[in-house]
C-alpha cells in the first residue's frame, strides 16, 4: 500500500447533519495524494452508515469506530495516531475547504522545512453555508527566533483569540513531537504554543477555510467550564480543576518549554515571557482559586457567576 503524502484525520460524534458536505469538500482537493482517516466517536446517529457509504466508494477513506465516547481529545489523538504522511490535517465534520486547500498548503511546506504549520485565511459560515465574517492573520508566527515566536504567540492567543489554524497543515513529526490535544479546556490552544516552539507558523493569505458556526458547536453548545472540559474529556465533567484553566494552561506552558528542542538560554527565555502573559491573564488567575474554593463549599451560584466571569459571558 502506498503511503500518502498528506493525512486527514476527521475525529467525529453525531455529525450526520453536516459530514456528507465536509467530505465531498475533501474529496474535491485539488490535491488528490491523501489518505482520509474517520475516527467515530460512537455516534449515534447516521454518521457511521454516511462515512462507510462514501469509504466503500473511495479507497483513500479509512472508518474506525470507538466502542464508547471518550471526548474530542482522545478523537483526535487517535487520528493523528493513524496517520502515516509526512502532512496531517484535522478536519472538523461540520467545516469545508475550498478545493485548493491542500495544494496550497502543501507547496508551502514543501518549499520551506523551516515551516511547522501551514494555514490559510478562514471565513466563518452559518448552518446554509453563508458567510459571517472572514479572519486574516489570526496567527503568523515566522520569525526564526523561537523565543520571538514564543513572545508573539502568547500576545497572540489570549482569551478570545481564534484557533483556526490548528485546521491548518502539520509536518507530521512536528506534530507527533507534542501531546496533540490535552484532555484540558483550550487544548487546541496550548497545541498551537507546541507548535510555535518547534518551527514557524505561516499563514496563505486566501480564504481557503470555511469554518460552520452553528448552535451544535463546541463553544456554543458548552456554556460552562465543566461543560467544555467534558466535550474534550468525557470523564472531566466534575474535576475540580475545570475551575482553573488559567493555571493549567500556565503549567502546560512551562511543560511544552522544557519538552521543547531549546538551548538552555532561549527556555530561559520563554519561561520568562510567562511573566508578561500572567500579568495580562490575571483576572483568571484571580477568579479560579475563588471558583474552586466555591465547588468546595458547594456555592452554587458563585459557582455559576465565576463560570461567566473566567468565559467573558456576561
Amino acid at each position: 500500500m502506498n503511503v500518502p503524502l498528506v493525512s486527514i484525520g476527521l475525529p467525529v460524534y453525531n455529525g450526520e447533519r453536516f459530514i456528507r458536505e465536509a467530505i465531498e469538500s475533501i474529496l474535491a482537493q485539488t490535491f488528490a495524494d491523501f489518505e482520509l482517516i474517520v475516527c467515530d466517536n460512537a455516534s449515534t446517529d447516521g454518521t457511521e452508515r454516511i462515512v462507510r457509504e462514501y469509504a466503500a466508494r473511495d479507497e483513500r477513506i479509512r472508518y474506525e469506530r470507538g466502542a464508547v465516547n471518550r471526548g474530542a481529545a482522545y478523537n483526535y489523538n487517535r487520528v493523528t495516531e493513524r496517520s502515516r504522511g509526512r502532512y496531517i490535517r484535522h478536519a472538523a465534520h461540520d467545516d469545508v475547504l475550498s478545493p485548493t486547500n491542500l495544494e496550497r498548503c502543501v507547496a508551502v511546506l514543501e518549499s520551506d522545512p523551516g515551516i511547522a504549520l501551514a494555514y490559510p485565511r478562514m471565513c466563518r459560515i452559518d448552518e446554509q453555508g453563508q458567510p459571517i465574517d472572514e479572519h486574516r492573520s489570526a496567527l503568523v508566527l515566522d520569525q526564526r527566533d523561537p523565543v520571538a515566536r514564543w513572545k508573539r504567540f502568547l500576545t497572540c492567543i489570549d482569551d478570545g483569540s481564534m484557533c483556526d489554524p490548528v485546521f491548518g497543515l502539520f509536518r507530521a513529526d512536528v506534530l507527533k513531537a507534542t501531546p496533540v490535544l490535552r484532555t484540558v479546556i483550550g487544548a487546541d490552544m496550548l497545541l498551537l504554543g507546541d507548535i510555535a516552539l518547534r518551527g514557524r507558523i505561516a499563514e496563505i493569505p486566501e480564504v481557503l477555510f470555511f469554518e460552520r458556526w452553528h448552535a451544535g458547536t463546541s463553544v456554543n453548545a458548552n456554556h460552562t467550564l465543566d461543560e467544555r472540559a467534558a466535550w474534550f474529556d468525557t470523564s472531566a465533567g466534575s474535576n475540580v480543576l475545570n475551575a482553573v484553566p488559567h493555571w493549567r494552561w500556565l503549567a502546560s506552558y512551562a511543560r511544552s518549554i522544557c519538552a521543547a528542542p531549546l538551548s538552555r538560554g532561549q527556555r530561559a527565555a520563554c519561561l520568562a515571557a510567562l511573566g508578561p502573559w500572567m500579568l495580562r491573564n490575571k483576572r483568571g488567575l484571580v477568579l479560579g482559586p475563588l471558583a474552586v474554593a466555591a465547588r468546595l463549599t458547594r456555592m452554587r451560584a458563585a459557582v455559576a457567576r465565576l463560570d461567566r466571569a473566567m468565559l467573558g459571558v456576561k
